[in-house]
């Protein structure tokens, strides 16, 4: 079977989860499948692949971004249509759909050829309607913002595009957590044939398991891993650690891997001189895993205290193969990896203080916490690469089946 991926980023242009995880699949398919992949991320650095054509263009949030658009969308729809004409592959498989020309997207829907998603981020629930180029094809928008509405509908009349948004496309769909798919919006354009839920799984299990546990005691550690940004809760953590102080005298030390967002830094520095912790936090920046793998073997509990609902949770499952306790809050798909109180201690999204007793469980019954770390390491171990690799190739196969068993007219 031929399998086309389509992912706004890919591997080694850009290595975030979704990205990794997509690049993992479509290596794993290519034992038994013959796989193309259509993203952007083209330079001189990027290695040489004829399976890989980057021809998209990532489309960031700037004001030049909507400009570049119209073009983008052009070349978008001409890779898909020469890729869908000259390859014939049997199925579409969408991966992250955001910030690329989802013309393209568009295209591979009209085309008649069997389209599946595997969604992780939310993005799924406003496609097209925030895309820089299709949002204007519908009539409605007024001055200079109806000019130039007029002019990428006139645009869209080119043959490579001709894009319509009223027709829905039947789809097949799995989401990464049963609470983010109670979380998506079913956009106008798609009719979904086939619906499930195939949980996310950890990348390189070895590299988590192989670590050597050291906890630091003098102060303990409390490690945090994941973007600084306000929805992932760094400004919990902080709370949480000064409420550790006050609320049960223990004294620790916050340490953070991950990328911040530009005036993120600075803000934490503000809020770290308030809570009277600046000695007690380090930030270490962006960290590769083996970095990564030392802190958690340092650590006496991995906190992720995000505040807006997380669509998995790979990094609570890292740390359960780490066999480092979890402290998380109760954010979208996280509880379904690791259980509560089974395998990981949870608290209401942005309490600091429920955060700050969980934390102090932790310390403070070391027996208990072995016993639940030993069970997270147990769950941990059911999500691997290759249970995932056999249902996303179930799911991809049953797509195909069930597009071909229902044609366009039909009743579903």
């Amino acid at each position: 079977m031929r399998v086309l991926f389509v992912s706004n980023v890919y591997p080694p242009a850009t290595r975030g989860g979704y990205e990794l995880l997509c690049a993992g699949i479509a290596e794993g398919f290519g034992e038994f499948h013959e796989v193309r992949v259509l993203t952007s991320g083209s330079s001189k650095d990027t290695p040489n692949d004829p399976n890989i054509v980057r021809e998209l263009t990532y489309l960031g949030g700037g004001s030049a971004d909507s400009l570049r658009a119209p073009l983008a969308a052009l070349r978008a729809a001409k890779a898909i249509r020469r890729l869908l004409a000259e390859w014939k592959p049997d199925v579409v498989f969408v991966w992250n759909g955001a910030d690329m020309p989802q013309a393209a997207i568009r295209i591979a829907e009209q085309s008649g050829t069997p389209i599946a998603y595997s969604l992780c981020e939310y993005w799924f629930s406003h496609i097209y309607e925030t895309d820089r180029f299709m949002r204007h094809l519908r009539p409605g928008e007024t001055g200079v913002r109806g000019l130039w509405a007029r002019a990428l509908r006139l645009l869209n009349r080119h043959p490579a595009l001709r894009l319509d948004l009223d027709t829905p496309a039947r789809v097949s769909i799995t989401y990464v957590s049963e609470a983010f798919r109670d979380r998506i919006h079913m956009p106008p354009t798609a009719l979904p044939l086939d619906e499930r839920v195939i949980f996310s799984c950890v990348n390189d299990p070895d590299l988590w398991k192989s670590i050597e546990r050291r906890p630091a005691t003098e102060p303990p550690t409390i490690a945090f891993a994941g973007r600084l940004e306000r929805q992932k809760g760094p400004q919990v953590a902080y709370r949480a650690i000064a409420a550790l102080r006050d609320r049960h005298g223990i004294d620790v030390k916050l340490v953070l891997a991950g990328r911040a967002v530009p005036g993120m830094s600075e803000e934490l520095a503000r809020l770290a001189a308030e809570l009277r912790i600046e000695d007690r936090v380090e930030l270490l920046g962006m960290v590769d895993q083996q970095r990564l793998g030392e802190l958690f073997g340092s650590a006496s509990a991995l906190v992720l205290p995000a505040v807006w609902a997380e669509p998995s949770g790979t990094t609570a499952l890292e740390g359960g193969l780490a066999r480092v306790p979890v402290v998380a809050s109760r954010s979208g798909g996280m509880p379904e990896g690791l259980l509560e109180e089974e395998h990981a201690l949870y608290f209401e999204i942005g309490d600091h203080d429920g955060c700050a007793d969980a934390l102090a469980r932790v310390l403070n019954d070391p027996a208990d916490t072995e016993k639940r770390c030993a069970r997270a390491y147990e769950r941990a171990q059911l999500f691997t690469f290759d249970r995932y690799t056999a249902q996303m190739n179930e799911f991809i196969e049953t797509a195909v089946r069930v597009h071909r068993e229902n044609p366009v007219g039909s009743t579903v």
